[in-house]
């Protein structure tokens, strides 16, 4: 019998440029839906995921991987296409 370990994953949600929210997740598989209730932000706000200096859009319901240290940025909707 094996037994599952659980992880968590912690990422940062920058809301403005002084408010950034660490938010745990028990799984490395979430959608942008599950970032923006856990780290409470409008649902119909843009969220991006900071890679190399770009921001990629994720969409609500678009399932994405994370990893410990990652940063996304939520901004008004129609920000980012």
């Amino acid at each position: 019998m094996t037994t599952a370990i659980l992880k968590t994953v912690h990422i940062f949600v920058e809301v403005t440029k002084t408010d950034k929210r660490k938010v745990e997740f028990q799984d490395d598989q979430v959608t942008g839906l599950q970032i923006k209730e856990a780290a409470g932000v409008p649902l119909d706000s843009d969220l991006a995921r900071r890679e190399e200096g770009q921001l990629v859009l994720v969409t609500n319901e678009e399932t994405i991987t994370i990893k410990n240290g990652d940063h996304f940025v939520s901004l008004p909707a129609g920000t980012i296409s």
